[in-house]
């Protein structure tokens, strides 16, 4: 009985550290956003290519990994933008195609592909994506498409934040990109959903106010 209850005190106090790990790094998704120049400066990604780049994985960006692309891995970005989108709507929905496409390539480089949506429903490992290494990882993937010119309707903006505790919210982030003729950013977060799984292109301000996908449970929240 003394084995059983020194177990079950043990696992709680494994599992109050994981939330109060969590707490930590959720509190750096917190923010109100910032610059696209200065995230990619201060994350040393500058210069991204398809050859050679570099993501964020483990929280917090605490990990970084370099990476390249073979010409057969980086084909079916370029296929996907062959022609070009007809509509922004079109280009959008293209954009979150490609997130998967590339998560997928780099997560099978990296052992992110083990990534699951959310942050606590895996919340250890190297292989697991919090809200700060998405926004950095989508604004990479995003600088890969623009750079290749496959963005004719849209413009990295940068990265936006929502929730700061004390408002009752989660602390959140995502990468933005804005629609040139209307102005309208969204919100391009793939945190919710697992590696390789198509992002969320989300209008910023319905993603401001609280928006999440429909069933969307984060397993320690």
């Amino acid at each position: 009985m003394r084995d059983d209850t020194t177990r079950f005190a043990r696992r709680g106090r494994v599992r109050k550290a994981a939330v109060a790990a969590g707490l930590l790094l959720l509190a750096g998704c917190g923010t109100p956003g910032g610059d696209y120049d200065e995230l990619m400066a201060e994350r040393n990604f500058l210069g991204a290519k398809p050859e050679g780049f570099a993501i964020c994985h483990g929280h917090g960006c605490r990990l970084v990994s370099e990476v390249s692309l073979t010409e057969a891995e980086w084909h079916p970005v370029a296929e996907l933008f062959a022609e070009p989108a007809a509509s922004a709507d079109i280009e959008r929905a293209r954009i979150a195609m490609a997130t998967a496409i590339l998560e997928q390539a780099v997560g099978r480089k990296t052992g992110t592909h083990r990534d699951e949506g959310g942050t606590f429903n895996a919340f250890s490992g190297n292989s697991q994506l919090d809200c700060v290494d998405e926004t950095s990882n989508t604004s990479v993937y995003l600088t890969l498409m623009a750079k290749a010119g496959y963005l004719k309707w849209h413009k990295i903006r940068g990265w936006a934040g929502r929730g700061i505790f004390i408002d009752g919210e989660w602390p959140h982030q995502s990468a933005v990109v804005e629609e040139l003729q209307s102005k309208r950013a969204y919100a391009v977060d793939t945190w919710f959903e697992d590696n390789g799984r198509p992002a969320h292109v989300v209008p910023l301000e319905d993603w401001r106010d609280g928006w999440i996908p429909a069933g969307f449970v984060d397993s320690m929240l």
